[in-house]
């Protein structure tokens, strides 16, 4: 399932480099407004969480709005992410939840390339299977991160980004570096 995503997030970003090239080369493409958007990609677990379980997946879902005429935009995401154990231990472990962040844009907000920083607070599900013994725990966790966002038209932008996310779990946290590459949608 793994490397299927990660076939799927390369054919995307190759797929999309001929776009990038074109809107970059013509007027530039806005990259403000409300959009929605999905993606995907590797998650690297760090800390604890890294030494008990190898590199996983997840899947994410967006929407995020402007806050007036300002550089900030209110985003908030759902992600699904799935790891497995190292050591050849059965089970796998699951993050579902989700984030409010607030995003700001660098740049000039006609750039057909825009950079950008978030940060905010989320509500995260974490479930291990391990050996066929499961437990969960659903805590209040914070990400921060950066990516850039690039104008594939009018209403499709595409984004990159990497965040480092932290659940409270009972004796510590859960930690993990999501890496996502996606479409957004919308915008004007």
């Amino acid at each position: 399932m793994l490397k299927k995503l990660l076939a799927a997030a390369v054919v995307l970003a190759v797929s999309s480099a001929p776009a990038v090239a074109r809107a970059q080369m013509g007027a530039p493409q806005p990259t403000e407004g409300w959009r929605f958007g999905v993606g995907v990609g590797p998650t690297f677990p760090v800390g604890d969480y890294g030494t008990a379980d190898k590199l996983g997946f997840h899947g994410l879902f967006l929407v995020q709005m402007p806050l007036s005429n300002t550089p900030i935009h209110l985003r908030a995401d759902l992600m699904y992410s799935q790891t497995s154990h190292k050591g050849g231990v059965s089970g796998n472990s699951k993050l579902v939840g989700g984030t409010v962040d607030a995003l700001y844009h660098l740049g000039d907000r006609r750039a057909s390339m825009r950079p950008y920083i978030l940060g905010g607070l989320g509500y995260y599900n974490v479930k291990v299977d391990f050996a066929g013994t499961t437990g969960s725990q659903s805590k209040i966790g914070f990400g921060l991160g950066g990516g850039v966002l690039f104008g594939l038209g009018v209403s499709m932008h595409g984004f990159a980004e990497a965040r480092y996310m932290s659940v409270s779990t009972s004796g510590g946290s859960t930690g993990f570096i999501p890496v996502t590459i996606g479409l957004m949608f919308g915008g004007s």
